[in-house]
């Protein structure tokens, strides 16, 4: 099996070296199918724990409601990022539910937090298109290429902008709410993405400084 460190060397040269891809989702589809040739599958236990989490839908979306004033954002957070639908299946199995619910109920905060600041931003005129990421459990995490901690954890979920100039007005909206305590991690991506860490243990910045 070829290594995660390998394979990262090798796209990062195919990325270098390649003019094909126009956007950056079309790169970030790559990157997700590329590790996906290093898949390791989810060991029963793992399979398991997902599933106790997955059984807490009804809860979840019953609290989420509660807690954000019936945002239509509660469906989404508990789907894990559709570009990476195969890695997801790779993982786990063509058979598994493609839903993500922490089974500890304790990080659901970090879930609802993160739809709360969504709506805000929305009201903001920040046009918001998905948010594509909050729990990711390993191996899955392992297999799409992500970091140890903050979506392992449940801490933290990335969302995706409709434009570059919504990210960016998003961006510093954030960094102010960062300031008040709101969310502690902010990550910044090449895409018109950003990651909200609520909960992260590590409170720093990535991608781009705040001013």
């Amino acid at each position: 099996m070829i290594s995660h460190w390998r394979l990262g060397a090798l796209l990062a040269l195919f990325f270098m070296s390649s003019s094909a891809f126009a956007h950056d989702d079309d790169l970030e589809s790559v990157y997700e199918n590329f590790f996906r040739l290093g898949c390791v599958k989810a060991s029963r236990s793992q399979i398991a724990t997902v599933n106790r989490g997955n059984a807490k839908k009804t809860l979840f979306l019953e609290k989420c409601a509660a807690s954000t004033a019936d945002s239509t954002w509660c469906t989404q957070i508990i789907r894990p990022n559709p570009a990476s639908l195969a890695t997801f299946q790779c993982t786990y199995g063509s058979s598994q539910i493609h839903q993500l619910i922490h089974p500890d109920e304790s990080t659901w905060r970090n879930a609802f937090n993160t739809v709360k600041l969504v709506e805000e931003l929305q009201k903001d005129g920040i046009q918001v298109c998905e948010i594509y990421n909050w729990w990711r459990p390993e191996p899955y995490n392992k297999n799409v290429g992500g970091a140890r901690g903050r979506h392992p954890n449940g801490t933290s979920s990335d969302v995706r902008f409709c434009t570059k100039e919504d990210q960016e007005k998003a961006f510093l909206k954030l960094c102010e709410l960062r300031k008040e305590g709101r969310l502690r991690a902010l990550g910044y991506y090449p895409s018109a993405a950003l990651h909200f860490g609520i909960g992260d243990s590590r409170g720093n910045t990535w991608g781009r400084n705040c001013p």
